[in-house]
C-alpha cells in the first residue's frame, strides 16, 4: 500500500552531516558486491550506439527479485562514463547499495556535443523501459524502480521520474527503443543537481561564486542549443528544467546537496524542495557541508544511510 506525502527537512532546513569515513563506508568488497559488472555493455535501445549501453551489477549471495536503482552519472551532460569502479564514490555507492540487496544498472546516454536535449531523457527512459522488460531475466522486481544522478545526471533521474510513465508526454518521453513498458519509477535520489536552467546563472552569482561560462557555450547553454537566459530560448530552458514539472507526477524525491557547491548552487535543491512540497509531492532534502561532487555525499555513513532509508521506505513493500 502506497503511503501517504512525507515531507521531511531536518532542524532549521539543513541537516549538517560531518563525519569521517569509516571502515564500512570504503570500497572494499563485499560478500553482497562485486568487483566487475554482472552484465557490462548491455544495449538497452535494440541498436548498435555505444551511447546506448548499461552495466548491470546484481547483489552476490543472494536471490532475487531484487528492487533496482538506475545510476544516471554526471558530467556537464558532456562527459563522464557508466563504470563504477571499486573505490570511487560511485562504486562506494553501488556496493552500499548491493549490501542492503538493491540491483544497479548504470547507463550511458548520448552527449551534448551530438544532440540536444530531449535526447539524455529519451536514452535513460529507453533504458529503465528495457530493464522492465526484461526484469525475469536478471531476477528484478520491475515493480520497485527508482532512479538516481548526480549533478547533470541529477537532472536527467529528476526528469524522469517527474515525467515517467508518458507523464511528460510524447515529446519527453521519446520513442528510443522499447515502448511497450512504462518508464515510470518509484523514487528519486537527486544528488546536486540542476534544477531550474533559467535561474542557474543567477543563482551563482547570487551565492558569491566565480562566474562560469554562460550564453550558448555554457554546459547548460550546449544542452538546450542556445543561451538558457535569452527569452528566445526560455521556452526550451523551463522544458529542459525539472522544477518546471514538479507534481507532474507524485514519484518521491531526495535531494541531495552541498552548502558551498559553486557549480550547481545549492538554491536550486532548496526551490525544487519548495515546488515538489507545493504540489504535494513527498519529497525530502538533506543538505551537507561542501563542495560539488565531495566525498561525503557517497562514503559518509550517516548520508549513505539517509539514501538507504529513503530507498527503504519507498521501494521495500
Amino acid at each position: 500500500m502506497r503511503r501517504g506525502p512525507r515531507w521531511m527537512i531536518t532542524a532549521a532546513v539543513i541537516a549538517v552531516v560531518v563525519g569521517s569515513t569509516s571502515a564500512s563506508a570504503t570500497g572494499d568488497i563485499s560478500p553482497m558486491s562485486s568487483r566487475v559488472p554482472s552484465q557490462s555493455d548491455v544495449a538497452y535501445a535494440g541498436d548498435t550506439d555505444t551511447a546506448h549501453r548499461l552495466d548491470l551489477y546484481l547483489p552476490q549471495a543472494t536471490s532475487g527479485p531484487f528492487p533496482l536503482v538506475v545510476f544516471v552519472h554526471g558530467g556537464a551532460w558532456s562527459f563522464g562514463d557508466k563504470a563504477m569502479p571499486v573505490n570511487t564514490s560511485y562504486g562506494t555507492l553501488r556496493k552500499v547499495l548491493a549490501e542492503r540487496g538493491y540491483a544497479v544498472a548504470s547507463v550511458r546516454y548520448r552527449f551534448v556535443s551530438r544532440d540536444p536535449f530531449p535526447a539524455q531523457l529519451h536514452d535513460v527512459k529507453a533504458a529503465i523501459r528495457f530493464l522492465r522488460i526484461h526484469a525475469n531475466r536478471w531476477g528484478l522486481d520491475e515493480k520497485r524502480f527508482a532512479v538516481a544522478g548526480d549533478s547533470a545526471g541529477g537532472q536527467l533521474a529528476l526528469m524522469a521520474g517527474l515525467t515517467g510513465g508518458g507523464a511528460g508526454g510524447d515529446s519527453l518521453e521519446g520513442r528510443v527503443g522499447a515502448v511497450e513498458a512504462s518508464s515510470a519509477v518509484r523514487a528519486v535520489v537527486a544528488y546536486y543537481p540542476v534544477t531550474d536552467l533559467v535561474r542557474l546563472f543567477t543563482d551563482r552569482t547570487s551565492a558569491g561564486c566565480p562566474v562560469i561560462a554562460r550564453g550558448p557555450r555554457s554546459a547548460e547553454g550546449r544542452l538546450v542549443g542556445g543561451d538558457p537566459e535569452a527569452e528566445s530560448m526560455r521556452e526550451a530552458a523551463l522544458n529542459a528544467s525539472p522544477l518546471s514539472h514538479a507534481g507532474q507526477t507524485r514519484t518521491p524525491v531526495l535531494l541531495m546537496h552541498g552548502t558551498t557547491d559553486c557549480v550547481v548552487p545549492q538554491s536550486q535543491s532548496r526551490r525544487m524542495y519548495a515546488a515538489l512540497r507545493g504540489s504535494g509531492t513527498p519529497v525530502e532534502m538533506r543538505l551537507a557541508p561542501g563542495g560539488h561532487s565531495a566525498p561525503v555525499f557517497y562514503r559518509d555513513p550517516a548520508m549513505q544511510g539517509q539514501v538507504l532509508d529513503f530507498l527503504d521506505r519507498h521501494l521495500q513493500h
